[in-house]
């Protein structure tokens, strides 16, 4: 039983592992590559088709809503409907002709990332991962940047060689595979189940806060300000990466290379950040990782072609990398697993200030000054702010939540 178990949690690690490598690491990392190639065929300006990035802000009104729906009902058919809702959004794309419908779909888009690979994660690891759950997450979130590393450039060939809408429809095309494959591995471990208390005999490990306990504590809302200004590294710096490389004299294949080295090392950060959470706790382990994307985002300005490309761009693909482990890790150390998808829902709704205004801060940021630069800059300043908010966020011992791990049933 405890290697059926085992085996069953390390497929239902992967379904989130591809999940976001598809959701999440091949819509943002791939996103400046049809910004040229919309801009040509409609004649959009690039604030407009920035905008349509900032709508993904609108997923984060119905995020309480599905992290309720997963704390009662499970994952697997959130999961696996989301992400097929994603993969048809992609796969319409290719017959937009109206500024409208790339809006109209990138709010379908929102909506389905909560579902497919925002939330699911950090209940199901902390479900079926509660001795180790730091380096399993660590391991999970590090689809986002396998789908920068391996994703993107296909998406950057597709495009290169036939069009736009030839690398629309690969996303969706994978998108449609993820979701079979979560459909059919996905459930929650029977031990932990709510549905039949009698059985639960061993079941420490599902405890926590209620969402109105939470929200009466001074850590969630600083928690909160945290993750929302951690959250503009995927909104406001990420999806220009490529773009200001090019601007700054590095040549298209170059720009690839680095962002694939980019995506390559916060994979490396989100390994070494778990294991660092797992250890000394995920509050230290957030401030050190918000400090350092506020450095290397300063100095991803300077940028350019030579030297500066292959050490500033990969220091902070590690710590950008890191952040997509962390901000989970940190809820569920606070307030516990039980209700982690309620919270983190909740949690989830400041992110649509950095959803909408990242990109329309980087857009402007290119429009007026023909660079992204300043936007990188105010970027920096929000990461050390959330660096500071996180002076009063507790840990678990401080919410006085049980620690103690759930033994294997037999």
């Amino acid at each position: 039983m405890n290697n059926i178990k085992f085996h069953r949690g390390w497929a239902i690690a992967a379904a989130c592992f591809f999940a976001s490598s598809v959701a999440i690491g091949g819509s943002q990392y791939s996103f400046g590559l049809f910004v040229e190639p919309l801009e040509k065929t409609f004649g959009w300006s690039r604030t407009q088709i920035g905008l349509s990035l900032s709508l993904i802000a609108f997923g984060a009104f119905i995020s309480p809503l599905i992290g309720s729906l997963i704390d009662r009902h499970g994952s697997r058919k959130i999961m696996a409907f989301s992400m097929a809702v994603f993969g048809i959004s992609y796969l319409i794309r290719p017959f937009m002709t109206e500024l409208w419908h790339l809006y109209f779909l990138s709010v379908v888009q929102s909506f389905s990332i909560v579902g497919a690979a925002m939330l699911p994660p950090g209940k199901l690891v902390g479900l079926w991962f509660p001795e180790n759950r730091g380096r399993v997450i660590g391991i999970t979130a590090m689809g986002n940047n396998f789908g920068g590393m391996v994703i993107q450039p296909i998406i950057a060939f597709l495009v290169s060689i036939y069009n736009w809408r030839a690398g629309y429809t690969i996303v969706g095309v994978m998108a449609l595979i993820v979701s079979v494959y979560s459909y059919l591995v996905v459930k929650n471990p029977d031990p932990f189940s709510e549905k039949k208390p009698e059985q639960n005999t061993r079941n420490e490990s599902l405890v926590g806060l209620t969402l109105r306990e939470a929200v009466r504590t001074r850590t969630f809302y600083a928690i909160s300000v945290a993750i929302l200004c951690g959250t503009f590294t995927y909104s406001a710096l990420l999806p220009q990466v490529s773009s200001h490389l090019i601007i700054n004299g590095v040549t298209e294949s170059t720009a690839s290379m680095a962002v694939s080295l980019f995506a390559t090392c916060g994979m490396g950060g989100k390994f070494v950040f778990g294991n660092l959470s797992d250890k000394y706790g995920p509050r230290l382990a957030l401030l050190i990782d918000l400090c350092g994307q506020a450095t290397f985002a300063s100095l991803l300005i300077y940028a350019g072609d030579g030297l500066p490309v292959w050490v500033i761009v990969p220091v902070m693909g590690f710590f950008l990398g890191a952040f997509g482990a962390l901000f989970q890790l940190i809820v569920i150390d606070a307030f516990g697993v039980k209700h982690f998808g309620s919270i983190m829902g909740v949690i989830s709704i400041s992110n649509a200030v950095s959803a909408f205004l990242g990109p329309i801060i980087a857009g402007m940021s290119f429009d007026i000054t023909g660079s992204y630069a300043a936007s990188f800059l105010i970027t920096a300043l929000i990461f050390a702010l959330g660096a500071v908010s996180l002076k009063f966020a507790h840990g678990n011992q401080d919410q006085n939540l049980p620690t103690s791990p759930v033994k294997s049933s037999s």
